[in-house]
């Protein structure tokens, strides 16, 4: 399971004078700092094909009033500002430790589910990157083109966690499992240009 968070914070020049900063959903903390590729970074911890999550990272506690065993609060971390006229952004995958929780942190089966969320919030974030890229390096035209670019990931994002939760059953379903995380694992590479 995982829990779905968008910092989106725009700074000077894009749609207000001062820096603004919208959540969607309102979980998500602002940061405005850069993220070192699997280093914690005020909380999180961003996404690096060489640094897996392990159980010591759910730092959460277990909502004992939810039915599934783990949950993952992942992140898509967008700082995008104009300077000169030119339009300059950086997206950022992270995970959430003091958000994220296990009941069971003795089951690899379990963890691997949860990594592939974590992989996956990736792939999308690859996605929101290549979609940026087109938006090309002129303001002008980013009060138009951003926020829907960012909503309609971010749709698209929620949409493929849920229904790979739905297909694998929250990773009971071994098979249909693995045909996912050969998936995620390819549109990591076809998409390598943009990590």
């Amino acid at each position: 399971m995982v829990i779905f968070t968008l910092l989106f914070t725009l700074l000077t020049g894009i749609f207000a004078p001062a820096p603004t900063t919208v959540l969607l959903p309102a979980k998500a903390a602002k940061d405005n700092n850069s993220h070192k590729v699997g280093h914690k970074n005020n909380g999180t911890l961003a996404w690096s094909p060489s640094r897996r999550l392990s159980w010591e990272d759910f730092k959460g506690n277990p909502d004992d009033g939810n039915p599934h065993h783990a949950l993952t609060a992942a992140n898509l971390a967008v700082d995008a500002k104009c300077k000169n006229d030119r339009f300059e952004y950086n997206v950022t995958c992270v995970f959430l430790p003091t958000e994220s929780w296990s009941k069971n942190k003795k089951s690899d089966k379990l963890l691997f589910h949860e990594q592939l969320h974590f992989d996956l919030t990736e792939v999308h974030a690859r996605l929101l990157r290549k979609k940026l890229q087109k938006i090309g390096s002129s303001c002008s035209n980013v009060k138009t083109t951003m926020t829907p670019a960012v909503n309609q990931v971010f749709k698209e994002w929620k949409a493929e966690q849920d229904l790979f939760d739905k297909k694998s059953n929250h990773g009971l379903n071994s098979d249909v499992q693995q045909e996912w995380a050969a998936n995620i694992e390819k549109r990591l590479q076809e998409l390598e240009a943009y990590k």
